[in-house]
């Protein structure tokens, strides 16, 4: 991506930021981060300092990041809700600043961990800025992945084209959250400020009030849409494009949102916090990577996805197995993947979210699919639930819509719709039923089975 100045310097008083006050101009933008910039030089942040900066989804969020980039610093976005994370980050690395309330204050503490002192090198080696991801939005295991912030950037597409009106939902401490407003960023697109509280009826009348034309969501939330009926209660003919993407999407979903929203192109997308986006192909049979994409290399080693990015990370601060970033520049994924006999390669899931029946592995997505096929499953989790014969079961949380509320007879029900259509391993034993499926502060489904 070109400097910031530049952008600003050359797309002037064209407006950048949208909210029910106005707008706000690239010009003004870039005012904004060279305000920051200084802010950084005279309190003395310096190359290499870990900086926390507001990880909000909000124009003076990413000010402060591409300020505190221009003067050398690694800077860790991180949302006013997670800050007590900070303290669990003193354990490995020397907190050098924080942005609060739009002033800088001095924190200095803690103690950089051998593990990370070596990757905060390789970027002092190279005199770029850093970026600190802190992931766990599923499972609930904080990892920080670090990565060289100049490298990142250099991968995000820069195509220009109309300004589109963009709606980001995720916050600008996730890496979903930050490709989007990069792209917007690089592509001349027009970013409207996101409600303060992401229900969908708050989402539909942002999207119905500034015209909102392209619309980035996790497939839970976009359910939430269709469940809330937000969608008939607003007008959202101005959207365009949907990309989905950060969990599977369930095929019944897919087609029910196209139903609903039939002048809508639905785009998928897939990334890690490790790896940054990664190409993938439009085929409506699931995530099927896009192979021909110059600049990045695949391979399945024992069912694992490892992948070889421009945008990988330099590896973990905290948290993660850094053997996972090999030194030929290959990243393991996690990923479970096939290879299709068409020669394409199918993501099929987490390997981690993996059930063990008695040895036999169920992904609970896939489960997930088959039950959201039925009339009267509006949402569902499948969990696992410890057994001690077969050391795992299949468990399924159900959001029902029908006149039945009898626990056993819905349970029943569901047997003898899913006995015909799943393996006897997938077959949840236990059926809870519940208001609402839990999220995650992303919107994506939670797959933490300590919740």
């Amino acid at each position: 991506m070109e400097s910031i100045a530049l952008l600003a310097q050359q797309r002037g008083e064209t407006a950048l930021w949208l909210d029910d006050s106005g707008s706000t101009t690239w010009a003004q933008f870039g005012a904004a981060v060279q305000a920051a910039r200084e802010h950084c030089e005279r309190q003395g942040v310096g190359p290499g300092d870990i900086l926390v900066v507001p990880g909000e989804a909000t124009l003076d969020s990413l000010a402060w990041l591409f300020g505190a980039a221009a003067m050398g610093a690694v800077v860790a976005p991180l949302r006013r809700e997670r800050a007590a994370e900070i303290e669990s980050w003193k354990d490995h690395l020397t907190v050098g600043w924080r942005v609060q309330e739009g002033q800088i204050s001095k924190v200095g503490e803690g103690n950089v961990s051998g593990q990370a002192s070596g990757l905060l090198e390789q970027l002092s080696v190279r005199r770029h800025p850093g970026l600190i991801l802190a992931t766990g939005g599923t499972t609930g295991t904080s990892k920080l992945v670090l990565h060289d912030l100049t490298t990142l950037l250099s991968a995000v597409p820069t195509k220009i084209g109309r300004a589109w009106r963009t709606l980001p939902l995720m916050r600008f401490d996730h890496v979903g959250g930050l490709d989007i407003a990069w792209r917007a960023l690089a592509g001349g697109q027009v970013l409207v400020v996101p409600p303060a509280e992401l229900t969908p009826e708050a989402v539909a009348a942002t999207v119905a009030r500034h015209r909102v034309e392209v619309l980035p969501a996790t497939p839970s939330f976009l359910n939430l849409l269709l469940l809330s009926n937000a969608d008939r209660t607003h007008d959202l003919s101005s959207l365009r494009v949907v990309p989905y993407g950060a969990e599977p999407m369930p095929a019944e979903l897919l087609q029910r949102l196209r139903l609903s929203l039939p002048q809508v192109d639905f785009v998928q997308r897939f990334g890690t916090s490790e790896t940054g986006a990664l190409p993938v192909r439009d085929s409506g049979a699931g995530l099927i990577l896009d192979t021909t994409r110059t600049g990045f290399e695949w391979k399945i080693i024992d069912d694992e996805l490892w992948v070889r990015s421009p945008a990988r990370g330099l590896g973990y601060l905290s948290g993660g197995d850094n053997e996972r970033f090999t030194s030929t520049g290959w990243f393991r994924t996690g990923d479970l993947a096939e290879l299709s006999p068409d020669g394409s390669v199918k993501v099929l899931g987490r390997r981690a979210e993996l059930i063990n029946v008695g040895g036999e592995k169920v992904l609970p997505s896939a489960v997930e699919s088959v039950l959201l096929t039925h009339p009267l499953i509006a949402d569902c989790r499948v969990l696992p639930l410890a057994n001690a014969v077969l050391g795992q079961v299949v468990a399924a949380e159900i959001v029902w819509r029908g006149e039945q509320r009898d626990p056993v007879a819905i349970k029943r029900l569901v047997h003898e719709f899913a006995v015909s259509l799943l393996p006897k391993c997938h077959l949840p034993t236990v059926v809870r039923l519940v208001a609402a499926i839990e999220t995650t502060r992303n919107l994506k489904k939670n797959r933490s089975t300590n919740s």
